[in-house]
């Protein structure tokens, strides 16, 4: 049996599927659509799709309940460990400050608007701000966010004020656009600054935690250093909060 060309290799959609998911994520979302339509039309398969984060994983199984086993059997149940989430490499590089490995617990050191404007991804206002980004289409994580909650913190004289909501994300997940949104609808202002927590484990009560801080006693109001490209298009899911509750401050 004669060994097929490279050609013949090339052509055929599976094999070359194949051949692409082992390029790097940049090279199969940025050089390989380009070669030609089949090239174009294969970075269209699922799981392609999956290793761009455009798609989620499946769901992993879910684990047996430790009420349901019959204790005398002596089965074990066939169920592997759901694996570790991965963070999306690509956003992880372009926007650094929502992937800080250890987020600074000091409200006064969080990443702010300048932070922002700092990012790799924002060297290009006008690439950075088309709706029709690829980045805002990337999922963050695999598997994909499901629970987000967010956290909006206010310091006042007098006190400091906090409210959250926990929203269940419906249909693919938690993508880049919704979380830039609402993590720069909470800088827009001088002194404001915010942390993104990643829980880093399958099947919490909530995947993703966001908190933004406006210390509004010292800025009076102040617009930041925004421009219109970073404001976002408010593609955040619509979140219920619950009411102002201050804090008092230690002193």
């Amino acid at each position: 049996m004669s060994t097929p060309t490279r050609d013949e290799v090339l052509a055929t959609p599976e094999l070359l599927e194949n051949i692409l998911a082992q390029l790097p994520m940049r090279a199969l979302l940025l050089r390989a659509p380009l070669v030609c339509k089949m090239w174009l039309a294969t970075t269209r398969a699922p799981a392609l799709q999956r290793a761009l984060f455009f798609l989620p994983d499946p769901d992993p199984p879910s684990s047996p309940s430790s009420s349901d086993p019959d204790p005398d059997s002596d089965s074990t149940p066939d169920c592997a460990p759901a694996p570790p989430p991965v963070l999306n490499p690509l956003l992880v590089e372009m926007f650094p400050p929502f992937f800080l490995p250890l987020p600074p617990r000091d409200c006064y050191t969080w990443p702010t608007a300048h932070d922002i404007l700092a990012m790799p991804a924002a060297t290009s206002p006008a690439a950075f701000a088309r709706r029709g980004a690829s980045w805002r289409r990337m999922l963050v994580v695999q598997p994909a966010v499901r629970v987000l909650r967010v956290v909006q913190r206010a310091q006042a004289r007098g006190g400091d004020f906090e409210r959250c909501a926990t929203v269940e994300l419906q249909g693919e997940g938690l993508r880049m656009g919704a979380l830039y949104d609402l993590a720069a609808g909470g800088v827009e202002r001088a002194g404001a600054a915010f942390r993104v927590t990643w829980h880093g484990e399958v099947g919490r009560e909530v995947d993703v935690t966001l908190e933004t801080v406006d210390t509004m006693q010292f800025v009076d109001g102040r617009a930041g250093p925004f421009t219109e490209e970073f404001l976002g298009h408010g593609e955040g899911p619509r979140l219920e909060f619950r009411g102002w509750m201050c804090v008092l401050r230690e002193f």
